[in-house]
């Protein structure tokens, strides 16, 4: 029977343990999350004896996959005795990282008490002392090299005080569990457990640890192993989507949950088929879309619809255009957002229908009203609209070029000089104390160009511009060719017409996919 000890060990031994690798992550864990501002709040928190909670650890000799704490990647263990840390990642890593990387930068000042985030005004100001500086040479040394306490003076014991107190950190003990005796299968449910309180962790991640457990290896070696291999791609897909498609795949339903219900050699065969679909889906969007970045699209839910269609067809049976007109529809009116898991529920069924895309699209222009986009649905529309995507691949769809080199529309092109910018055709400086912001930032004001021709169009007004520029290349990207519409006094008109214009480029896509 297992046990539970607890002690307290203070912050700089608990970072060196994380430096010698006598900490690890089962593979149940997810990854370090935190971001700069929370490793800040982190140490206020310490410097001013608040509490930061208990920490959690599982001491085994089985030998469980692991992760280093530090970095998060696969790795074997070090010493032979290491305990697995449960509860407590987060702090953890972010005390080895300021203690021994320096990474992030925090700075403490000597006038006001604040921990913040360096920046290049920080750096230069002598009152703002590197955290790292003091954690790892000590407040004296500190406070020497920077000339703080020469001639003493009360002035000097204050800031010599100070760094005192921050470098006390190190000495501060918080207590720790450590369970000793437990097999994987029991830690997997104490974690799910502690973890499953409040809004800690997203069924996602309590999915992926019971995933962990049921097939070890699993998580590391084969769903982990592709993220990165997206990543690496251009695709950001998290870890949590590609459990949601192995889900829809394996239960024809979204919801977590159902996934430990399904049998393990079951679970391994439906991951076969949903990485296999997964890359299809992504050459198809790629190849025949023109959808190059994943960063265009507005949600990765619209992702788990074609892989479950995908995933149940042999090619000679897919209808390839169908699919990508409703992953175009869906993603453009938001069909995922909000009550997502019920929509993408009721969505998968319909996949089961005789002619599933004329059901789904039925069920989509129920809840939207309608499938074809107005100009009004552009009104106000920024870069961070669902419908910002559909006005790319519009461009795209019209064989658009760039505007200085006549190459080809594309966000992968080579060289610094060519890649892709958003440009504002009525420049932000000519317009911005005139009109609304979201008036100067919406879609109907933004074209697709090379950074070389961004900085050379620079701020001038377009009416001074735009006529040097080739008429059929400010056409493929639903620019309007009447002069009198590029006058500044004049935007509101050109907002307007350029979005029938859009509004009609779009529409031509999805019909091109009927």
């Amino acid at each position: 029977m297992g046990k539970l000890e607890t002690t307290s060990i203070s912050i700089g031994a608990l970072a060196e343990r994380v430096r010698n690798g006598e900490l690890a992550l089962p593979e149940i864990q997810r990854s370090y999350v935190w971001n700069r501002p929370q490793v800040r709040d982190f140490l206020d928190s310490l410097y001013r004896d608040f509490p930061v909670g208990t920490l959690l650890f599982w001491r085994t000799g089985e030998s469980e996959y692991s992760r280093n704490l530090e970095s998060g990647a696969a790795g074997s263990l070090q010493p032979e005795r290491v305990d697995f840390v449960l509860d407590g990642q987060q702090r953890l890593t972010a005390l080895a990282r300021v203690i021994y990387d320096g990474d992030p930068d925090i700075r403490f000042n000597l006038e006001t008490e604040r921990f913040e985030v360096a920046n290049a005004v920080i750096r230069k100001d002598p009152y703002w002392i590197p955290v790292t500086d003091v954690l790892r040479n000590g407040a004296i040394p500190v406070a020497t090299e920077r000339d703080l306490i020469r001639g003493g003076g009360t002035e000097a014991q204050e800031m010599l005080k100070l760094l005192n107190r921050v470098e006390a950190i190190k000495n501060i003990n918080v207590p720790v569990h450590t369970l000793t005796g437990f097999n994987y299968e029991e830690v997997t449910e104490v974690f799910v457990r502690v973890n499953s309180k409040g809004t800690r962790l997203r069924q996602a991640e309590l999915a992926i640890a019971q995933l962990a457990f049921r097939l070890p290896g699993m998580v590391t070696n084969d769903l982990k192993a592709f993220e990165d291999e997206l990543d690496e791609s251009g695709y950001d897909i998290d870890l949590r989507f590609l459990v949601r498609c192995l889900t829809a795949v394996a239960t024809n339903q979204s919801r977590f949950a159902l996934l430990g219900s399904v049998d393990r050699g079951e679970v391994e065969r439906a991951w076969e088929v949903t990485r296999r679909a997964i890359e299809s889906f992504l050459n198809l969007a790629k190849n025949n879309l023109g959808l190059e970045s994943w960063d265009w699209v507005p949600s990765n839910n619209a992702l788990v619809l074609p892989v479950a269609y995908l995933a149940r067809r042999p090619y000679n049976e897919v209808d390839n255009k169908a699919l990508l007109r409703w992953f175009l529809l869906s993603s453009m009116w938001q069909r995922y957002s909000g009550s997502a898991e019920t929509t993408m529920d009721q969505d998968l069924r319909l996949l089961r229908a005789p002619s599933p895309f004329d059901s789904l699209e039925k069920a989509l222009q129920q809840d939207v009203g309608h499938l074809e986009v107005t100009s009004d649905d552009l009104d106000d529309a920024g870069v961070g609209s669902a419908l910002f995507l559909a006005a790319y691949l519009a461009c795209r769809h019209r064989g658009a070029e760039d505007w200085a080199t006549g190459v080809a529309l594309s966000s992968t092109n080579l060289g610094t000089q060519h890649l892709l910018e958003l440009h504002h055709i009525f420049p932000r400086a000519q317009i911005a104390d005139r009109y609304d912001r979201k008036d100067v930032n919406e879609i109907a004001n933004i074209a697709f160009i090379s950074k070389a021709a961004n900085l050379k169009i620079g701020k001038t007004p377009p009416a001074e511009y735009l006529d040097d520029i080739p008429h059929e290349r400010l056409q493929q990207q639903f620019v309007p060719t009447n002069r009198t519409l590029w006058e500044i006094d004049n935007y509101q008109q050109f907002l307007q017409r350029r979005r029938e214009l859009i509004a009609d480029g779009i529409n031509d896509v999805v019909t091109s996919l009927r």
